[in-house]
Parts: structure tokens; sequence; C-alpha cells
């Protein structure tokens, strides 16, 4: 079975993308390839992102906010999988994929946007990461 490339799409490129591009490369290393991009990309990862992905213990060096432009440049990787993580980009107009890659749409709420206290907020964000992890397995590793 062959690796399959997928692209998680949000508007900034700074919590929830990043988290299911981390999740996939750590957990689901086996059969997917994730990579993470906004269209209007923060140039930054949340603090709280990158709180979260270290106690998980998941890797965060390689990770960083980028613009979808990037995967439509020459000898980028052909995505076998676009997935929408907010609503926001879901509306947006996004780009054509090369290779007429399968879509997805997860539904998933700001945790950056929140207002919560402190522990809280801590607390809503690993939900995300619960909740991006399971559909993850529900929907891309068929």
């Amino acid at each position: 079975m062959s690796i399959k490339n997928v692209l998680y799409l949000c508007t900034q490129n700074s919590a929830r993308s990043i988290i299911a591009e981390a999740i996939t490369n750590y957990k689901y290393s086996e059969s997917l390839k994730g990579y993470s991009a906004g269209s209007t990309p923060s140039g930054i990862i949340n603090p709280k992102t990158l709180d979260l992905l270290d106690d998980m213990k998941i890797p965060t060096e390689k990770l960083y906010s980028k613009s979808w432009d990037v995967f439509g440049e020459p000898n980028s990787p052909s995505m076998d999988y676009v997935v929408t993580v907010c609503g926001n980009a879901a509306k947006e107009t996004c780009p054509i994929w090369p290779g007429a890659p399968k879509t997805f749409h997860f539904n998933i709420e700001d945790p950056v946007k929140q207002n919560l206290n402190e522990v809280d907020h801590k607390k809503f964000f690993r939900s995300t990461f619960d909740y991006i992890d399971q559909l993850i397995k529900e929907n891309l590793l068929k």
C-alpha cells in the first residue's frame, strides 16, 4: 500500500491545520504524509498549538505557517486528499489541485478564537486535537 499525501487547509495555518499535519505525520506515517497551509497564513504557529503538541510529545521543529500557493509550485508533492478544517476555508475559492485529489471538509471550531480562561482554553485545544484525530481515523484511514 502506498502512502497517501494529504493537505490540510485553513485560513491562518496557525492551529487546526497544523495540529492535523502533526497528528498525521506522528501517528499515521505508515499510511499518510501530512502537509498544511492557509489561504491567508499568519506566518506563525499559535503558541498554544505548540504547547499542546509539546505536551503530546509530538515533534514541532518541521512545522511552519505557509500559504497554500506553495503546493501549486513545480515539484511540490501531488496530493491524494485535500481537507479543509474550518468553515472559512471551505467557503473560499480553493485552487485547482493537480491530480484531482479527493476532498473532505472537517468543520472544526477554531480553538484560538475561544474566550476562555487558561485552564479551559488548554482543555479546548486538547479536545480539538482529539476531534481532529478522530476525523482522520474515520475519513482518511480507510
